[in-house]
């Protein structure tokens, strides 16, 4: 390094005036540049790290459907623990799914239509379609989300309640009644149970 510096030092010292100080704003001016362009390859280093905060993120949003079926549950203990005579209530959801997010998409389609062709005879004809999807996110407080245009509720299997009142005829059709009617599933999917 300091082989460099001394040749750097000798040469300006042998070209002496205008020309020593027109050689140094060129050695800055380059130096300046070095740096400009050492800095864009870092920055491109941290770019893969936000992509991989967005895919989590996307995860996350996309976890959200689980919940959903002990967000219900909670709900049912808490209004059916209101019926008179029911006592405390516990509710277990089962779903065949999880349920669903269907995201937006930017989508571009592209259709070419190629024709080869030996003199006034067609020889043969080929349709080529590109079809591309992007997701489309929107910045939120906690980032960057993916913008949701619908959720589709869980499909739910079946339904057990334990309640307290659940021995009394009456308290047990008041409970079906009201998750039939809560829930829009038959009869034959919710069992209502005394608790022990």
């Amino acid at each position: 390094m300091s082989n460099w510096f001394e040749k750097l030092k000798v040469f300006l010292q042998d070209k002496k005036g205008k020309r020593g100080i027109e050689n140094l704003v060129i050695i800055l001016i380059l130096g300046v540049i070095i740096i400009i362009v050492a800095s864009s390859f870092f920055d491109e280093d941290e770019k893969p790290k936000n992509n991989a905060e967005a895919v989590e993120v996307v995860a996350l949003a996309s976890n959200k459907s689980v919940d959903e079926l002990q967000e219900l549950e909670k709900r049912l203990e808490q209004i059916l623990s209101e019926i008179k005579g029911a006592g405390n209530v516990k509710v277990m959801v089962t779903g065949n799914s999880d349920g669903e997010v269907v995201h937006a998409y930017n989508q571009t389609e592209e259709s070419i239509m190629r024709e080869e062709q030996d003199g006034t005879q067609v020889l043969s004809k080929a349709d080529e379609k590109r079809l591309q999807k992007e997701l489309v996110f929107m910045d939120s407080g906690s980032g960057r989300v993916p913008v949701v245009i619908q959720r589709i509720k869980p499909e739910i299997k079946g339904v057990v309640v334990v309640a307290d009142g659940a021995g009394s005829s009456s308290v047990c059709q008041d409970i079906l009644n009201a998750v039939e009617a809560l829930l829009g599933i038959p009869r034959h999917r919710i069992q209502v149970l005394k608790r022990k």
